[in-house]
């Protein structure tokens, strides 16, 4: 331990705080970090705090501990993301603990440099550089933009390492040819290979949301609720049932391999890993070489026998079991070599055992995939999914034909020669260990029986409550997504900082997201799911009037709460408002008649000079009307009013620029009640005709999305756009806008802000106030009481916030924003 070597890299200062922290925790002392963190400058803090915890979490493993992310995550909190990577697993052989799935490096990785670390703006081929998503043992992974098709994608580079081994460069290209060849919504798309300047360059899609790993740590239980863990495993057969039709082996499969989308869709990714029946030239790996991760490979992975698509199949059985209790399913056992053995010879542990509400039909699915046999397991992952699937449809029960009972062990000759015998073929494989790994010594220095350490059942606490569900169904792909993404993006916010003061009433706060692509049967099918299936409390942030016209009457059917919708019609505002029904943000009506009264009380414009712009639907509709109320002070009826559009969820413009043009110099204004790519086109093709003409749109556009769209077509079009909001400005200096941006950065720190999210945010803070009214207790009647009688709420943004029986809609405030030339919207006085 005393020899152990520290890279010549480290500071002075860092280099001598690990030895005396290894030199403490030799003589037993157990030292603690935060007391070695005291005297260390700011600047120097991080990197000090990351390599201690490296240190200390393999010290504890090398003890026979079995260190968990929450041992430290509740002593550092502000640390969380470093402590979760600390504990993920990169490497492509055995981890050491010390990688990120997403690639970010958390301390030294042994020998890795990249071959040439590029910077964002730098072009490679037709793809763009906008940064490093991370590093880690693999190569670079860069975020990039195609230039050609303008879509977002992650690019793998190579590192030094493996761009000098024909293995690593085989790896490389073997994950285009087995992953390429795969086009599958659960999987993780691969387009391109580039090889520039001796480098080889892996374009893959860039993929949003968390892996496995990270839900489960940083989820108030530290684990998931038995359907959504299933119906994440079925999304990973599906991807697994397609692979293995092409005869592909995944190898690695874990929690840090899945990703879950913000659309809540599973995708398996990595096959650098994946070893193809096909082409066993390009498959084989080094000689004495062991793929993938001890806690979920199969015993046969260990036993260096060949594999098969059931290999993959007992991975997956291993990740179910801990997504349902939050540790893999030998963690206990003690260092990597008693998992390997474990795996081998261990019974499998329940799921129930751990956590009494999961069915025992679980069980019964992780005894059967984690057979220690592969002809015990299901014979295909088609198999594990019809299984999964008849799990959710009987709730729980056991499929027939399955049973709990643990199958039979491979005989073994005998503890202590099994034993040897596992752990001198596990040293002599595991050629990817940055350290040799001593085994356990007795009398001497004999190899001792590698035991098992038994489950550990913790001692009985107090049972945590429920979770309070709220479910959304909103836009997460098509047109207008980022609308959704955003409105959610805020919502989570606020929770999140409710959740880590204890909740509501002891109760964490949960989001049930589901994607509608703006398309109103998809909505109302959502509806159904998160209210029926999902059992969520109530929905806030959806977005869209055409959505809200049919899934408005669902919720007021059976009376759920349908709260703070992403909308501004008339329908979600009737008087008297409906019971269940709660809005957040100004109508359209208010935003349309602010942009009249602006431009024909501010800019002195003649109101019959005025044309509106709008979407063919009831979000056109909504404001259309607006604008003709807002012409009644003028003398001017409905009908002579010019009003122009486009049919929702296309780009055609064609028609509408026609209109206007036509009318030539007789129209000064076009009010606009759009989304942002039509706006965008149609703005640009107005403008090249008539470059005075004004143009005000409604918030629901998505200010940033616009601006961006501005930016790639040529600002010039873009500039002096106003764009009405129902938030201030999001760098607004005010109390409740510099707490959201605070909020932001610290639990999304590679978000910017926004209006759309800050509105998600403000929302989210409303219905938390009614929460807290509401009691320990809540139901739906309770809280529409308690939400109707929050007056004079000050969220620090300006208005004042009022509900009432006879007021659910908490502010009319609108502000002006106006677009300049280098893309971003200054503050407009409307009045």
């Amino acid at each position: 331990m005393g020899n152990r070597n520290t890279s010549s890299s480290k500071s002075v200062v860092v280099r001598a705080l690990c030895e005396r922290f290894i030199q403490e925790w030799e003589r037993g002392e157990k030292p603690d970090i935060a007391d070695y963190l005291v005297d260390v400058e700011e600047q120097s803090r991080r990197a000090v705090f990351i390599e201690l915890l490296n240190l200390e979490i393999e010290l504890r493993r090398e003890n026979g501990e079995s260190p968990l992310p929450n041992d430290y995550l509740q002593r550092y909190p502000s640390d969380q993301p470093t402590i979760i990577a600390a504990f993920d697993v990169m490497s492509p052989t055995l981890a050491d603990g010390r990688g990120r799935a997403d690639g970010t490096v958390i301390g030294s990785v042994e020998g890795y440099q990249a071959t040439r670390e590029m910077r964002a703006g730098e072009k490679l081929g037709k793809y763009e550089i906008t940064g490093i998503l991370g590093k880690g043992g693999m190569g670079v992974v860069y975020a990039a933009r195609d230039s050609v098709i303008r879509r977002d994608v992650a690019i793998k580079q190579l590192g030094s390492r493996q761009a000098n081994s024909d293995t690593g460069m085989m790896r490389l290209l073997q994950e285009a040819r087995t992953a390429g060849s795969l086009q599958h919504s659960n999987i993780v798309s691969i387009y391109d290979v580039i090889e520039d300047a001796d480098n080889y360059y892996l374009v893959m899609e860039k993929v949003t949301g968390e892996n496995l790993w990270e839900s489960l740590v940083l989820s108030p239980e530290g684990r998931m609720e038995w359907r959504t863990a299933t119906r994440i495993l079925i999304d990973c057969c599906e991807a697994l049932a397609a692979a293995h039709a092409l005869g592909l082996i995944h190898r690695d499969i874990k929690p840090q391999n899945i990703m879950v989308t913000s659309s809540q869709r599973a995708k398996v990714l990595d096959f650098g890993l994946a070893k193809s029946d096909l082409a066993e030239n390009t498959a084989k790996t080094e000689v004495g070489t062991i793929l993938g991760t001890p806690d979920f490979m199969s015993p046969e992975q260990f036993r260096g026998d060949a594999v098969d698509a059931r290999s993959d199949l007992y991975s997956l059985g291993a990740t179910y079991f801990a997504l349902l209790v939050g540790e893999p399913p030998f963690a206990k056992a003690g260092n990597h070599l008693k998992v390997m053995y474990a795996h081998g010879h261990a019974p499998i542990p329940r799921a129930q055992e751990r956590v009494p509400e999961v069915p025992a039909g679980c069980d019964a699915i992780i005894t059967r995939a984690m057979a220690k046999e592969p002809e015990q397991r299901f014979a295909s992952a088609t198999e594990f999914k019809q299984a999964l699937e008849q799990l959710l449809a009987h709730d729980g029960q056991a499929p027939v034909g399955l049973s709990h009972k643990p199958a039979r062990s491979r005989v073994v000759l005998g503890t202590v020669g099994v034993a040897a015998v596992c752990l001198v073929l596990a040293a002599l494989a595991w050629g990817g260990w940055s350290k040799p790994i001593k085994p356990p010594t007795k009398n001497g220095g004999e190899v001792a029986a590698a035991s098992v350490a038994p489950v550990v059942i913790p001692a009985p606490v107090e049972t945590p409550k429920d979770p309070l569900t709220f479910g959304t169904t909103t836009a997460f792909s098509g047109s207008s997504r980022d609308l959704g993404q955003n409105m959610v993006l805020g919502i989570r916010t606020s929770f999140a900082a409710v959740n880590e003061q204890g909740g509501i009433h002891g109760r964490k706060l949960e989001l049930v997201v589901l994607d509608d692509a703006y398309d109103p049967d998809r909505a109302l099918a959502n509806m159904r799911e998160l209210f029926e299936v999902r059992k969520v409390f109530g929905v806030i942030g959806n977005v869209g009037t055409p959505t809200a016209r049919v899934t408005v009457p669902y919720a007021i059917e059976h009376q759920h709460l349908f709260f703070a919708p992403y909308s501004g019609a008339g329908l979600l505002r009737r008087d008297p408002p409906d019971r269940y029904v709660f809005n957040y943000r100004a109508s359209y009506a208010d935003e349309t008649a602010a942009m009249v009264h602006y431009f024909v009380e501010v800019q002195h414009l003649d109101p019959r000079k005025i044309a509106v712009f709008a979407q063919t639907d009831s979000y056109g509709d909504d404001g259309f009307h607006g604008v003709a109320r807002a012409m009644r002070k003028y003398k001017i009826r409905e009908e002579e009013i010019l009003r122009v559009g486009y049919q929702r969820n296309t780009l055609n413009v064609d028609e509408a620029v026609t209109g206007i043009l036509n009318r030539g110099d007789q129209l000064d204004a076009v009010i606009m009640v759009p989304t942002y790519k039509p706006a965008a086109r149609f703005i640009q093709r107005v403008r090249n005709q008539h470059p005075k003409m004004q143009f005000g749109i409604v918030s629901f556009v998505g200010s940033v999305s616009l601006a961006q769209e501005f930016e790639e077509m040529g600002m010039a079009n873009g500039e002096g756009v106003i764009v009405t909001q129902t938030v201030p400005h999001y760098m607004s200096n005010s109390t409740g806008v510099m707490r959201y941006r605070k909020l932001l950065n610290k639990y999304s720190p590679e978000q910017q802000p926004g209006f759309i999210s800050l509105e998600g945010f403000i929302a989210a803070e409303c219905l938390v106030e009614g929460l807290k009214k509401a009691g320990p207790n809540p139901t739906t009647d309770g809280v529409v009481d308690a939400l109707e009688s929050i007056h004079n709420l000050d969220l620090g943004i300006g208005p004042i916030i009022q509900f009432g029986p006879s007021r659910h809609q908490a502010s009319n405030k609108v502000w002006g924003t106006r677009l300049t030339m280098d893309g971003q919207f200054e503050i407009l006085d409307l009045e």
